[in-house]
């Protein structure tokens, strides 16, 4: 208890410490905002529909798999889509596309992800100023419908059509606070900006009681619509030995040894612990490339570990830093695998719009708008 009591304490030292700083913070926000309110720094409108699928903390609300989602429900509805990042972490620069022999230090992590789920279905590139970057994809693909910008809220230099303002069911962001006292990019109320505003990892089985706390809480605007949406887990997946299947189904690991770099672990905590009689966990902050460093702990601790009946268990967001040739030929002979995610869309009586008409619908208004003013 005493030990507890001395953490606690240093850790509300500390964020009192860091509050000047976060004030700092907040002044060069609305500096920079004001430049681009004056026209002093001018905003790129773009001929195409854009829409922007971001958050105003640093990670760990699910951006990925919305954009993956959003992007198959436009392809499905026979719309030419592009998906456009910054491309986090990444040791290059400019514009670059993505393509079967781009690394995760050409292009980052989550790049590599949208490539593995569309292939060739749609174009993927990353670009550090998404004004230059929408302008290279509109002029090499001609016939692009809708542009998705991933984690774009924060980059005023592009004026979206529609923007998308995700935030955790678990970790809402107005129980956040600014950089560096929380983990927030700009001020809670930016989230007004917003023209919809989903609840992402919000509980499989929806109820009414939270729904209405939720609303109560997010304080949404009569301009906004909201979503409620879900994490359902799929089956496990071997990394690179597809014949570790066989042997694993049908057959619940004792240990799980949960080897992963991602911003929020608790829903894949509370999942894996469901799944076995003993959870290691070896986490990294979020976009961690991997060292021989860490992969060496990880082989010593399950070596170590007195069962045979355990695996070793990754998401599908840290598969492009394993396979980074320095780290990969550590574990071919591991029985790794990842677990992949599905995002799903509470559909209730509550929920008065659904997401899949929402979005299909604005981008043919929208198409039809760009037409004529384009005319």
């Amino acid at each position: 208890f005493l030990c507890f009591y001395k953490n606690f304490y240093y850790f509300c030292f500390m964020k009192y410490l860091l509050y000047p700083f976060a004030l700092i913070f907040y002044i060069f926000q609305l500096l920079r905002k004001f430049l681009y309110s004056i026209k002093i720094c001018k905003r790129y409108n773009p001929t195409i529909t854009t829409i922007c699928i971001g958050n105003l903390s640093m990670g760990g609300n699910g951006k990925t798999p919305h954009a993956i989602y959003t992007a198959k429900l436009l392809i499905d509805n026979g719309y030419n889509v592009a998906i456009l990042l910054r491309g986090y972490k990444r040791k290059t620069h400019g514009f670059l596309e993505v393509n079967s022999d781009s690394t995760v230090i050409d292009v980052g992590d989550e790049a590599l992800i949208y490539k593995r789920n569309f292939g060739n279905t749609l174009s993927v590139a990353v670009c550090e100023n998404r004004a230059k970057g929408i302008k290279i994809l509109i002029e090499k693909y001609p016939h692009l419908d809708v542009i998705l910008l991933d984690d774009a809220m924060q980059h005023l230099r592009v004026k979206p059509h529609l923007q998308l303002l995700l935030s955790d069911y678990s970790h809402p962001f107005y129980h956040d606070h600014l950089f560096p006292v929380g983990k927030l990019r700009e001020p809670k109320s930016s989230y007004k900006k917003a023209d919809a505003i989903i609840i992402t990892k919000f509980p499989s089985i929806f109820s009414p009681i939270l729904y209405d706390s939720v609303i109560q809480s997010f304080q949404i605007q009569p301009h906004q619509k909201l979503f409620i949406s879900y994490i359902f887990y799929k089956n496990f997946i071997p990394v690179f030995d597809e014949t570790l299947n066989n042997n694993f189904e049908n057959k619940t690991p004792y240990a799980i040894f949960v080897f992963t770099a991602i911003a929020n672990t608790h829903g894949l905590d509370e999942y894996l612990l469901l799944m076995c009689k003993d959870l290691v966990r070896f986490y990294f902050a979020d976009h961690h490339q991997f060292t021989e460093k860490d992969v060496m702990k990880l082989i010593k601790s399950f070596n170590d570990y007195p069962s045979s009946n355990k695996i070793i268990v990754t998401t599908e967001k840290d598969i492009p830093r394993l396979e980074h040739p320095s780290i990969k030929k550590f574990l071919l002979d591991l029985p790794i695998f990842y677990l992949p995610i599905d995002v799903r869309f509470h559909q209730n009586a509550h929920l008065k719009i659904n997401y899949d008409k929402y979005i299909l619908d604005y981008v043919r208004q929208n198409q039809a708008n760009n037409r004529i003013s384009q005319k």
